[in-house]
């Protein structure tokens, strides 16, 4: 009635590159974000504040 699916390792060292590869390029993409600096919260917004505004 069911199917069964095996989870598993079947791709030997081609998966283990794949991955090594994309945590490689997400790590270098965060590495070079430019706005790095804004936080976007009401460190440096100049009195506008941002996404974290106090309750009122």
């Amino acid at each position: 009635m069911g199917e069964f699916t095996e989870i598993g390792n079947n791709q030997g060292m081609m998966g283990l590159m794949s991955g090594l590869l994309s945590l490689a390029a997400i790590a270098i993409f965060a590495v070079l974000q430019s706005e790095a600096e804004n936080d976007d919260d009401d460190s440096n917004s100049g009195g506008d504040g941002g996404l974290m505004q106090p309750v009122t």
